[in-house]
This record gives C-alpha cells, structure tokens and sequence, in this order.
C-alpha cells in the first residue's frame, strides 16, 4: 500500500466519526510519531510505499480511535511548553491552560540568579516541574505524587528533557515529613466534582485517571485546604503559592483563603476569560 492508499483507507472507516480534517491531522500527528516523517511527506511523495508493518501500525489505530481514545494515549506522547512528554493511563494529558500557568510563573519570576526551592504537588507526567526547570535553571524542583506509577512515568520524561528534579511518593492529604522551606508551592490538583461525570466526555472519562480529575462535590476544596496548610510551615515568609482552579468554586476559594489571613491574593484568567489561576503570597507580618 502506498502511503496516499492507507490515508484514503483511514478517511473512509473514520468517516461518521471526525471531520475529514480531524482524520487527516490525526493521520500527521501518527506518521510523525510512529515514523518520524513530516507531514509534507503525504503531499510532496504520497506514492511512497509502505511496509505491510508500517502499514499495519497505522490501521491498526482505527479501532482505538473509533473508541475515542485520545491521540496522545495511542501515540504514548504529548507536547507541552514546546517539549515532549511521554504519557499513559495512569497520568493526565496535560493541557493548554497549565502552560498558561507555566507561563505566568515564569514571567513573575524574572530573578536568574537567585536560587529558587519549588515544590510541585501532584505532579502527574511531571509536566509543570521539568518544563520549569528547563525553563527556569535557578529552579531546584521536588516533585511529589501519591501515585508510584505516575512517578515511575515522570521520572522518565525527567531524564527524556535532561532535567534533575526529586520525586518523592507523597500523599498530600496525608501528614509526610518535609522540613524543606519552599519558595514557590505549584498544584493543578483535582478539581471536578464527582457530581460532573455525566457531563464530562467519553475521551476523557473512559481514558484518563479519575483521581488526578475529580474530587468528592461535598468537599471539593480538599486539596487547596490541605497544600495552604502545608505552606503554613513549609513556605518562606515571602514565598508563593501558585494554583490551577476550577472557575466555578473560585468564590468559595476566596472565602477559604481570606479565613487564614495569611495571603494577599492575585487572580489570572485563561485564555478562555475563566478565573484560572491563583496567586498567593505571604503578607508581611
């Protein structure tokens, strides 16, 4: 089969489910992956033949993406900050708005030269500490997760970007020794109700680890309460607190943060115009 053959092939039995330019952006996105070739190849040599191997690897996709399986899970990878990051079942595919809270921090951290002590807490694919520290070199990241699968995962994406980060098995809702004295504390914890299953999608429901997505509705503050606790004796007198937030608990937020009398608070929308990130540094007492 030509390579032209197998792209007609994969428009005729996705038809029904995507778009034909979601058929053919897949199509790209798994050349590339599975065989490193550039897109342009389809248009510049579309008779190019391939392999019955070759040829087999793309075809045999189309079931998962008839599933709904999302590209990332099929291709085990993911791009975030302009880096790669291997991803699985066990981790979330990370998301435009986390760059944007990437972004942010390292525009409000302009210093070089000071030596920053960053800790981020559930770290998943390890997405947020390695694309800082690559970002950011005066950063030295402990990483934590209660999860030893999603370690064993971030570890290696540390060592695919060449950055040394200390990832340590930790439960943040539970009491674990830590006397390091951080400046910066980083989460995107979970924060989608349970409640919200029935609206969430199929892709996202039935592939991503539901843990690191939805948090009991009767308490869905949870973990903000439990990392501002921590930051209690665990952050410097001006150190800050960085946080992804649900839009719609974003008032109950607010209440929660104002009982500790300890922060002063800045807010950034995302680019859909949400309240999507917080700010929180120690007032000068």
């Amino acid at each position: 089969m030509t390579l032209i053959d197998v792209r007609d092939f994969y428009r005729k039995k996705l038809e029904g489910y995507y778009s034909k330019s979601e058929i053919d952006f897949y199509f790209k996105i798994l050349i590339k992956s599975f065989f490193d070739w550039d897109s342009t190849l389809i248009a510049l040599n579309p008779k190019k033949q391939l392999t019955k191997l070759e040829a087999n690897k793309l075809i045999n996709t189309i079931k998962n993406l008839k599933k709904f399986k999302p590209i990332q899970y099929i291709t085990g990878e993911s791009f975030f900050m302009g880096l790669k990051f291997k991803v699985n079942k066990n981790v979330l595919i990370p998301r435009q708005e986390t760059e944007e809270l990437v972004e942010w921090i390292i525009n409000d951290n302009f210093d070089f030269k000071k030596k920053i002590n960053a800790i981020d807490i559930g770290t998943g694919s390890g997405c947020i500490a390695i694309s800082l520290s690559l970002k950011k070199r005066n950063f030295n990241f402990t990483a934590i997760d209660n999860s030893n699968k999603s370690l064993l995962l971030a570890m290696e994406n540390a060592r695919l970007n060449k950055v040394k980060i200390n990832f340590t098995n930790n439960d943040i809702l539970k009491t674990f020794n830590d006397k390091t004295i951080y400046d910066i504390i980083i989460s995107n914890p979970p924060y989608i109700p349970d409640s919200e299953i029935k609206n969430i999608e199929d892709k996202v429901l039935k592939y991503e680890p539901h843990n690191a997505i939805f948090v009991d509705k009767k308490n869905p503050l949870i973990f903000y309460k439990a990392i501002i606790d921590f930051s209690i004796s665990n952050l410097k007198k001006d150190g800050k607190i960085y946080f992804e937030i649900n839009p719609v608990f974003y008032n109950s937020l607010l209440t929660l943060i104002e009982s500790y009398n300890k922060f002063n608070l800045v807010v950034k929308k995302d680019i859909s115009n949400k309240n999507r990130m917080i700010r929180l540094k120690m007032k000068n007492e």
